[in-house]
């Protein structure tokens, strides 16, 4: 998935149970990979964008399903803020590669159609894709589908309490104190503010400081970088919800990010890191409506 996962793991004989648990994690992980990657040629991203627009379904597997049903519930609560379908808009800014045999979006303005994400067809087990070109890409939310059965496989192999930490999606059993990352400093610099993630919630985090430019506004068609927002976290009850809101909300910003959640009526909490006039930056906080 592009990013390290780390787990850490307490109580007794929390060694021996910390290798038990990672492999379980790993497959778990290794499961949702295989079937949202859009860099592998057998998943089923890849696949239906070799097929879009021939009219061809796409038999697509349980963890795929769970990662567009968590996008597109944001994207119908964002008003596309969020949009699975930016695949061609990552092509072209230089954060994918073309599918074989398509054309390049990247070379020129990405057509509305391709990116229309209330146009995807779906019946059980299989999707479709009707306007050629277009290209799903569930880096905003596959993260958190494989967090979240990667805590599903942990539990199942032990009791003990862990923190799973997908490159910023966080999952845990117990309680554990984490902190809101600093975007200013690298990945060991003080946290601006520490908070509770207690079982049975997760939390996410998405910002550009480590790849400039590469969260896109999908109704404006270029990077999400000029409201002046450094990052934003989402904690919600699975981590597929809280990986998808952090994208959407970073899109948003505090004010429209708020709306959005009293709008919607979803159980997430939310903190924007935004820059100061003064160089400095703060914290805006919402707290879950419900």
């Amino acid at each position: 998935m592009g990013t390290r996962i780390r787990l850490s793991v307490r109580g007794k004989n929390a060694g021996t149970a910390a290798d038990a648990m990672a492999e379980a994690a790993r497959a778990a992980l290794e499961a949702v990979e295989a079937e949202t990657s859009a860099f592998r040629a057998g998943s089923a991203v890849s696949r239906l964008a070799a097929a879009a627009g021939n009219g061809a379904w796409v038999p697509v597997g349980p963890a795929f399903d769970e990662a567009l049903d968590a996008a597109l519930a944001v994207a119908e609560a964002t008003g596309g803020a969020f949009n699975p379908l930016v695949g061609p808009l990552m092509e072209r800014h230089g954060f994918a590669r073309r599918p074989p045999g398509k054309p390049a979006a990247a070379d020129g303005e990405v057509p509305p159609e391709m990116l229309d994400w209330q146009r995807i067809e779906r019946r059980p087990g299989a999707c479709r894709l009707p306007v050629a070109g277009m290209r799903l890409d569930l880096g905003g939310v596959a993260k958190g589908v494989g967090a979240d059965r990667a805590a599903a496989a942990i539990r199942a192999v032990a009791a003990n309490d862990f923190l799973l930490d997908a490159g910023g999606t966080l999952v845990c059993r117990g309680t554990w104190t984490v902190g809101l990352r600093d975007p200013r400093g690298g990945p060991d610099a003080p946290p601006l503010k520490a908070f509770t993630l207690r079982d049975g919630m997760a939390c996410a985090t998405s910002g550009n400081y480590e790849r400039p430019g590469h969260l896109m506004d999908p109704r404006t068609g270029r990077p999400a970088d000029g409201n002046g927002v450094l990052q934003a976290t989402a904690l919600a009850r699975t981590a597929a919800e809280a990986d998808a809101w952090s994208t959407a909300l970073f899109v948003l910003g505090p004010d429209a990010g708020r709306t959005a959640l009293e709008q919607s009526g979803a159980s997430v909490a939310a903190a924007w890191v935004v820059a100061t006039d003064d160089g400095g930056v703060a914290v805006v906080h919402v707290p879950a409506s419900r």
